[in-house]
C-alpha cells in the first residue's frame, strides 16, 4: 500500500534534546515532552520503540491509540439512546523517526504532528528545495507567503501553466509554502527512481516539510531519505528568497529579544519626554501583521494587562491606533517606574490589544506581535516581522539599494507639488504640517478625517488634468511601511468607489470636510466630484531625518532603513500593477 507522506527534520539543537546523547533519549524526550505539555499521566518507555535498520539508516516507530472526540452523533441522538454507549472515537496515530548519519527525520500519522511540532525544523522543506532549485525551469502552482511590506501580511497566488520560480516577485515576500513541479534535469538526477516515464517532472510540496506529491511505498520512502541526506550538501541557492529565517533559537532568545526589549525600554524616556525626533526614537511598524485592514479600520483599542494566567482586565482604551504603543509604556512607568527593566519587560510580554469596530470584537493579538522592526546587531541588520526573526542575505541589500534608487529617481512627482518645507523646530506634527495647505488654492485637506474605515490621503491637490492623493511622513524609516500600508489601502478602496460609480462616500467625504473646515476649496459637491474624473495620481511624501536635510536618491548608504527601502519598491510595483501611478516627492526641511 502507498502513502503520501510529509518528511520533517528534527531539530536536534533545540534547547531540550542539546544534551540528549543517543536517538533514543532524543524521542523519549520528545514524546514525553507532549505528555506533560498536556498533562497526560501516560509513561514512555524507549524500549516500546520498533526498530530496523536499512542501508545505515535506522528506523524507530512509535505508535499508539488515544480517544480523542466524541463522535457528533451523541449530540444529535437523544439521551434515552445514547445513556449505556460510548461514542468516543479512538485515533491511531504513529511515530516514525528516521536516523542518518547525517539528520533526524520523522514522518507522521493520525494525530501524531502537534507531538513533534514544537521539536521541528520550520524551514526545512523550503531549504532543501533551495538547494535543487532551477528557477528558470521550475514551475509554480501554488505558493503561501508572508508580505514585509505592502498591505498584505498572507499571500497565496495560484498560477497558470509555465510560470517559473524565475518570474516570481522577491520583494518584500517570505515564502511558507509552495507547491511546485520540478525541472526535468531536476527530476531526473534526483528523483529517477519515481518517474514513470523519463520525461515525467516531479511534484513536490515544500514548507515546514518536504512532501513527493504521489503515493509512495516504504522502499521508496527509504530512497528519498537517501537522496535527501545528498540534497542536504549541496549549496542552497539564493533565488528563493532574499531571507533567511533565523533559527537559532538561542541567539534569539539571548541576543535578539534582549535588544528588542532593550531598544523598547530605552525609548520610555522618550515617550515620558514626548520627543518625536526619529534620531532618538525606537523606530517601528505597529499593526496586526494577519489583519493589517481590520486593525486600521477599528473604532477603538482596548489595552489590556494580565492580572493572572489566561485572566486580563483593559487598563485603557484609546481611538487612535497611533496611541497604543505610547499608551502601554506609559501604564509600564505609573506601575514601575522607569528602572525596573525585568517588570517592564514581564509587563510587556502580557498585554493584549483587542480591536472592536461597531462595538464588536474583531481581533486580538499580543502586544509584541504587532511590532514590525529592523534592529542592528553588531553592525548587521535583523528583522522582527510577526514574532519571527530574519536577516537579510548581502546581495539582495545591494540589489535594494539600487532598486530604491530607481523608484526614487523615475518616479518623481512635480517639483511643486509640495510648496511648504517642513522646520521641525516649528512644525512638530504631521497634522500641523498638513494643516499648513489651509486655505492655499488647490489643496483640500483631508488629514485625520476618516470615512468609511479609510483615511484617503491627507492631502488632496489638482491641477487641469490632475488629482494628486498625498500622503505625508516625516523621515525615511520603517514608519514608511505604515504610510505605504495606508496608500494600498486607499488606493484599493477608491478603484471599488470609481468602479462602482456610487457616489455615497464621496458625498459623506465632502460633508465631513466642510463640516471640519468650513470649505471644501471653494468646491460644489458636483466640482468635487469632478476631481475625481481626471487623472488619479499618488504621492507619497517624506523628509529626510537626519541632522543634514539629505536627497535620499543620491545618499541611499545614509539611510539605513531596509523596511523603507522594502516599503517603497513593493508599493510603488504594487500600485502601478494593480490600482494607480504613485510618484514619490521629498518635501524639503527649509
Amino acid at each position: 500500500m502507498n502513502q503520501t507522506l510529509k518528511i520533517y527534520r528534527i531539530d536536534t539543537k533545540h534547547r531540550l534534546l542539546v544534551d540528549s546523547n543517543n536517538s533514543e533519549a532524543i524521542i523519549k524526550t520528545i514524546v514525553e515532552t507532549s505528555y506533560k505539555h498536556n498533562n497526560l499521566k501516560r509513561k514512555f518507555d524507549v524500549k516500546s520503540l520498533n526498530l530496523f535498520s536499512l542501508n545505515e539508516i535506522t528506523y524507530y516507530l512509535h505508535v499508539f491509540s488515544s480517544y480523542e472526540t466524541v463522535s457528533d452523533w451523541k449530540e444529535f441522538l437523544p439521551t434515552n439512546l445514547t445513556k449505556d454507549e460510548d461514542f468516543s472515537q479512538q485515533k491511531f496515530s504513529l511515530l516514525l523517526f528516521i536516523e542518518t548519519d547525517i539528520d533526524f527525520y520523522c514522518v507522521v500519522g493520525g494525530n501524531a504532528y502537534r507531538i513533534i511540532v514544537p521539536f521541528i525544523d520550520h524551514s526545512f522543506g523550503l531549504n532543501t528545495y533551495a538547494r535543487i532549485m532551477q528557477p528558470a525551469s521550475d514551475e509554480l502552482a501554488s505558493i503561501k507567503s508572508r508580505g514585509i511590506t505592502g498591505s498584505r501580511a498572507g499571500i497565496n497566488e495560484q498560477f497558470r501553466d509555465n510560470y517559473k520560480i524565475i518570474d516570481f516577485v522577491r520583494f518584500g515576500k517570505i515564502p511558507q509554502e509552495i507547491h511546485l513541479k520540478l525541472s526535468e534535469e531536476t527530476s531526473k538526477t534526483h528523483f529517477r527512481f519515481l518517474q514513470k516515464n523519463v520525461n515525467e517532472r516531479i511534484q513536490i510540496f515544500v514548507g515546514k516539510a518536504f512532501k513527493i506529491k504521489m503515493g509512495i511505498d516504504f522502499q521508496n520512502l527509504h530512497k528519498i531519505i537517501e537522496e535527501l541526506c545528498i540534497i542536504s550538501g549541496i549549496e542552497p541557492s539564493e533565488d528563493l528568497s532574499s531571507y533567511i529565517e533565523i533559527s537559532n533559537k538561542q541567539f534569539i532568545e539571548d541576543e535578539l529579544k534582549p535588544t528588542l526589549i532593550n531598544k523598547i525600554f530605552d525609548d520610555r524616556h522618550n515617550i515620558e519626554k514626548n520627543i518625536t525626533d526619529p534620531n532618538k526614537i525606537f523606530e517601528h511598524d505597529f499593526c496586526n501583521p494577519n489583519n493589517i485592514e481590520i486593525f486600521y479600520e477599528a473604532d477603538e483599542y482596548r489595552l489590556k494587562k494580565r492580572i493572572d494566567k489566561n485572566q486580563y482586565i483593559v487598563f485603557k482604551t484609546v481611538n487612535d491606533r497611533n496611541e497604543i504603543y505610547r499608551s502601554v509604556l506609559s501604564h509600564a512607568m505609573q506601575l514601575y517606574g522607569t528602572d525596573d527593566k525585568f517588570k517592564f519587560k514581564v509587563f510587556l510580554q502580557g498585554v493584549r490589544v483587542v480591536c472592536y469596530q461597531n462595538n464588536k470584537r474583531t481581533i486580538g493579538s499580543s502586544f509584541l506581535y504587532h511590532i514590525t522592526t529592523e534592529i542592528p546587531y553588531k553592525n548587521k541588520p535583523y528583522f522582527l516581522i510577526d514574532t519571527k526573526w530574519y536577516s537579510l542575505r548581502d546581495s539582495f541589500v545591494k540589489d535594494l539599494k539600487t532598486n530604491s534608487v530607481h523608484v526614487l529617481k523615475a518616479y518623481k512627482a512635480p517639483e511643486n507639488i509640495l510648496i511648504n518645507p517642513w522646520d521641525k523646530l516649528t512644525i512638530r506634527t504631521e497634522k500641523a504640517y498638513n494643516e499648513s495647505y489651509l486655505n492655499i488654492p488647490n489643496y483640500i485637506v483631508i488629514d485625520t478625517i476618516i470615512n468609511d474605515g479609510v483615511e484617503l490621503c491627507d492631502l488632496l491637490y489638482y491641477d487641469d488634468f490632475n488629482l494628486y492623493l498625498i500622503h505625508v511622513k516625516y523621515g525615511f524609516t520603517a514608519k514608511v511601511r505604515e504610510l505605504t500600508n495606508q496608500i494600498t489601502i486607499s488606493a484599493r478602496r477608491l478603484r471599488e468607489i470609481l468602479s462602482s460609480q456610487d457616489s455615497t462616500f464621496l458625498e459623506e467625504l465632502y460633508k465631513k470636510i466642510s463640516d471640519k473646515r468650513g470649505t471644501v476649496d471653494g468646491l460644489s459637491f458636483d466640482d468635487f466630484k469632478k476631481l475625481f474624473e481626471k487623472k488619479i495620481i499618488y504621492v507619497l511624501a517624506f523628509t529626510s531625518h537626519l541632522k543634514e536635510d539629505l536627497i535620499v536618491e543620491d545618499n541611499i548608504e545614509k539611510f539605513d532603513s531596509n523596511i523603507a527601502r522594502f516599503s517603497l519598491v513593493q508599493c510603488s510595483s504594487e500600485m502601478r500593477a494593480n490600482y494607480f501611478d504613485m510618484l514619490n516627492y521629498q518635501i524639503k526641511r527649509k
